[in-house]
């Protein structure tokens, strides 16, 4: 079986409230994406202050990470923008990152340019 290694894709990151990153994924989906991946966190901005009884509370943050190829990466990123109305303040921030080399998806050879990764190790011989 070969080994695939996907050469142009990206992941788009969306940080948002508690509760919110279904709807995150909705949206991606829609716009292309085929899955995702959440973990949570707590949020330290300047929208995410507050005091229960003298504590400081640290809302809960969902981070949403979608890989996808960079054909698709801006299409996905209106979608969400729009989709959560990230322009109104406290509304979450989504930013992308390059990737410069994936395995592990298997739909990879539907959407990007893949290598086989024996043609890689070659290239570093």
């Amino acid at each position: 079986m070969k080994k695939l290694v996907g050469l142009d894709y990206e992941m788009i990151v969306t940080i948002v409230e508690s509760g919110q990153s279904a709807e995150v994924i909705d949206l991606a989906k829609k716009a292309g994406a085929r899955g995702a991946t959440t973990l949570l966190g707590r949020g330290s901005g300047i929208h995410d202050t507050g005091k229960f009884f003298g504590l400081d509370i640290e809302p809960e943050k969902e981070i949403i990470l979608v890989l996808v190829p960079h054909a698709l990466t801006n299409k996905i990123l209106k979608e969400i923008g729009d989709g959560i109305h990230i322009e109104q303040p406290g509304n979450g921030i989504c930013f992308v990152i390059d990737i410069a080399k994936i395995i592990g998806i298997t739909h990879m050879t539907q959407d990007s340019k893949v290598v086989e990764i024996d043609d890689l190790l070659e290239l570093d011989d």
